[in-house]
């Protein structure tokens, strides 16, 4: 692995540069140039068009459903595209941060520690793009197969622009269909890359914590030392002193990523529900099978983006408050005075243990996820009985 930890997150970059949301530490003078132009015509117009579309969508279930998936999903890509847009500066810090001394662990078993987390990151990375790619050559690309190769009927693959006549969509269809994925396309790597960022800086804390559990347990006097009582103890607080700046810096790094994606966390668990909500509904109506494949990879990435943040914070929550136990795991009986003040300072801080939550409104942990679970198979059921009456 490399020695910077940011460098885990070089395919968020890569992807944010491409995608124009992202121009580096050293813009290029034109970059802004092209990000804008670039945003305005895949972000801003499909936004609008999205929206647009919305309000002249028939009044029935089975049309309403499936724009309402797509533009509840768009508001929260869009939120977290904003993320990065307007706190690039803060990101960027938080990269410089993950590649400081102290996040690089004290000895081998803290390297190997660290080492362990960013390969899980990178194994979730792959596991989540691959999936999304899956889900969206679902969408786009195996109707287009199945129209050329069975002469299958072909939509659209997002929205039907239904202000648009049906003589001006059948004349520009091509041109709509290569619009609407591309911009789809756009969207769904802004998704991924955001995603996995938020999850990046939560599995790299947990790895910090397990670090410091790690450092804390075998803050022991070394046997083959044969210095004076005062000289060991002497040496003890420094070991313990770093400790607690390690410490220091994972409270900060904490605190400015949250203060990065609280928003972002807000509004994708606030929608959460209405989301799978709707993805479930798309479930029982009538359509065809690279459309079944589409939904239920679609549902997969869905509850992979509230899951996989909500099951991070409970991880991270519970490792850090057992910083207190790993504590007292050390040989600080023997010690002095001081030591043992400085100590129970550290034990009385990890007592609250890091909470990361959604505008400080609710915590990212699996209670809540259960709790939107429970709200989306109660509207899926409310709305099915509604709909089976109706029938």
């Amino acid at each position: 692995m490399s020695t910077k930890q940011s460098d885990s997150f070089t395919q968020n970059r890569f992807f944010w540069t491409i995608f124009g949301l992202w121009p580096g530490k050293i813009p290029n003078e034109y970059y802004k140039y092209f990000s804008f132009t670039y945003l305005m015509i895949t972000f801003v117009a499909y936004e609008a068009l999205l929206t647009l579309n919305l309000f002249y969508t028939p009044l029935r279930i089975d049309s309403l459903i499936r724009e309402i998936i797509f533009f509840f999903t768009e508001i929260a890509i869009g939120t977290k595209a904003c993320m990065v847009i307007f706190k690039r500066k803060k990101i960027a810090a938080i990269f410089d941060m993950l590649d400081c001394e102290e996040f690089k662990g004290s000895d081998e078993t803290g390297r190997e520690i660290v080492r362990k987390y960013h390969q899980y990151y990178k194994s979730y990375l792959k596991t989540f793009t691959i999936l999304c790619n899956f889900t969206y050559f679902a969408q786009v690309l195996f109707p287009v197969f199945g129209y050329w190769i069975f002469g299958n009927n072909l939509e659209l693959p997002i929205c039907k622009y239904y202000f648009l006549s049906d003589e001006t969509r059948n004349q520009y269809f091509t041109l709509i269909y290569i619009y609407e994925s591309y911009g789809m396309y756009n969207h769904m790597m802004y998704n991924v890359n955001n995603d996995t960022l938020i999850a990046g800086y939560m599995a790299l804390a947990i790895g910090q914590v397990k670090v410091l559990q790690h450092d804390l347990e075998n803050l022991k006097v070394d046997k083959s030392d044969d210095s004076s009582e005062k000289m060991r103890d002497l040496k003890q607080q420094q070991k313990l002193r770093k400790i607690l700046h390690h410490y220091g810096l994972l409270i900060e790094y904490v605190n400015q990523f949250q203060n990065v994606i609280g928003g972002a966390m807000f509004v994708q668990f606030g929608i959460g529900s209405a989301i799978i909500c709707a993805s479930m509904l798309t479930l029982l109506l009538p359509a065809t099978v690279e459309s079944y494949m589409f939904t239920v990879a679609y549902f997969m990435a869905l509850n992979l983006e509230v899951f996989t943040p909500a099951w991070l914070g409970t991880q991270l929550t519970y490792e850090s408050h057992d910083l207190m136990t790993a504590a007292y795991s050390g040989e600080w009986l023997p010690r002095s005075e001081r030591y043992k003040r400085s100590l129970k300072l550290f034990v009385e801080r990890a007592k609250q243990p890091i909470i990361i939550t959604g505008l400080e409104l609710f915590p990212l942990s699996l209670p809540t996820y259960i709790s939107i679970m429970k709200t989306a198979y109660s509207c899926f059921a409310l709305i099915r009985i509604f709909h089976n009456r109706q029938e």
